[in-house]
């Protein structure tokens, strides 16, 4: 009988995806609400034309420098592991998101007695999240030797990983009596998909080595993995904009809440999908003689086949949704904004913010922003822009102490937009 205990030392980012899977199976803040744009007219022409890209990465564990290697398949060496062990807390979380597209909108617009600027927007949308116990970590990066006579856990573990197309229409009423009432309704195409969840699940080894056990309830959905296929699944997601002015101290202000891309994605028959609840035990290959050698190479379709049997069928999954609220008061040196939101669907908690805006001379406008909650605890992000004529550019950082101290903190973030309009 040959027995090994699992010992990693350099890890390669597509390798420890594998582990990670095989174990558990066997973007930005204020930036998520309704984008101002089709609200408020930011030039003086009656047409608008937009794009804008964002990336976002946070996590109140993994640092940037680990992931920044561990993206690159960079050696992890023990400094940069031992990090994120020291960050490591009963529950770990971290989160992905690119999103780009174009948009378009044509303002002031009168029906009857009522002002709406109808807009659209063509989009893409891509989320990675995790939520994984400190042992999942372990486990993956070192190896199970040191568990030896011991139980590693590996629940509770949630895994989201999504990308989708979006094309959106809406209107907003911008004299809705005193109150601004905005509704987007979009079509959705699928384009990948893969869900992990595992309620319970443990890794025992044994103490010389003789076998492993591992006991796993997961489920498992994900998309059509056939190379070609970019159309996995559609669906529709709405949104819902409402802002109500007000005053308080003799200031001015206006509180809006917004819920956006509250919707799903049904994926078709071709998907996969599993659920099960049971225990594995591996205690090696039986070799009788030298000649048993050829024989003793592991089909990774057999196992998968016997341990983790995957069924296609169709099912319906819903998509990140998130809600926010947030008050902004003028109190004359700048503008004061507070908010939170919460995306479902994710392994986000929800996150609180404060912010202030302000107006410079020659166009230009700033922001900084210092907040707790998302994937990561605390946060603080920056953004400037300039007002050209009828051209407004804007550049944000977002996750500042991630970028700061990379070694210690996990997070960066970039968003950039471009809005013109035009006569």
């Amino acid at each position: 009988m040959i027995t090994k205990l699992i010992d990693n030392t350099s890890v390669k980012y597509t390798k420890t995806c594998t582990l990670i899977l095989c174990l558990m199976l066997s973007c930005l803040s204020s930036r998520a609400q309704w984008n101002e744009a089709f609200v408020q007219n930011p030039g003086t022409g009656k047409y608008l034309a937009g794009i804008y890209g964002n990336a976002d990465y946070s996590s109140n564990a993994v640092t940037t420098a680990f992931l920044t290697n561990y993206i690159q398949g960079s050696y992890l060496d023990d400094n940069l592991k031992q990090q994120v062990v020291s960050n490591l807390q009963n529950t770990n979380r971290l989160g992905y998101s690119l999103n780009y597209g174009a948009m378009g909108v044509l303002y002031n617009d009168t029906i009857k007695s009522h002002v709406f600027n109808f807009f659209i927007a063509l989009r893409h949308k891509s989320y990675i999240n995790a939520a994984f116990p400190p042992d999942v970590f372990n486990v993956a990066f070192y190896g199970n030797a040191s568990y030896a006579g011991q139980t590693a856990k590996l629940s509770p573990f949630n895994l989201n990983s999504l990308s989708y197309q979006q094309l959106e229409i809406g209107s907003v009423c911008t004299n809705f009596g005193k109150v601004q009432l905005g509704v987007g309704v979009s079509f959705l195409a699928g384009q990948q998909l893969q869900v992990i969840n595992t309620s319970e699940g443990y890794l025992y080894t044994d103490p010389y080595g003789q076998y492993i056990q591992l006991a796993s309830n997961t489920k498992y959905n994900a998309s059509d993995s056939t190379p070609g296929n970019y159309l996995n699944g559609y669906g529709a997601s709405l949104d819902i904009y409402l802002s109500a002015p007000y005053k308080i101290a003799g200031k001015n202000g206006k509180v809006t809440v917004s819920m956006s891309d509250l919707g799903f994605i049904r994926w078709n028959s071709h998907s996969l999908s599993y659920n099960k609840d049971t225990t594995y035990l591996y205690n090696g290959i039986n070799i009788n003689s030298i000649n048993g050698l050829e024989n003793a190479a592991i089909n990774k379709d057999s196992l998968q086949n016997k341990y983790f049997p995957l069924a296609r069928k169709l099912f319906y999954m819903s998509i990140p949704t998130t809600m926010s609220i947030n008050t902004n008061t003028d109190i004359d040196i700048m503008h004061l904004e507070l908010g939170a939101w919460y995306i479902f669907n994710t392994n986000s908690l929800p996150y609180f913010y404060a912010q202030g805006d302000k107006n410079f001379s020659h166009g230009w406008f700033g922001n900084l922003q210092i907040g707790y909650g998302g994937y990561s605890t605390y946060n603080a992000s920056i953004s400037i822009g300039k007002q050209m004529k009828n051209t407004e550019i804007k550049l944000g950082i977002n996750h500042l102490q991630g970028i700061i101290v990379p070694d210690e903190l996990g997070g960066a973030g970039v968003i950039i937009e471009l809005l013109h309009t035009f006569k």
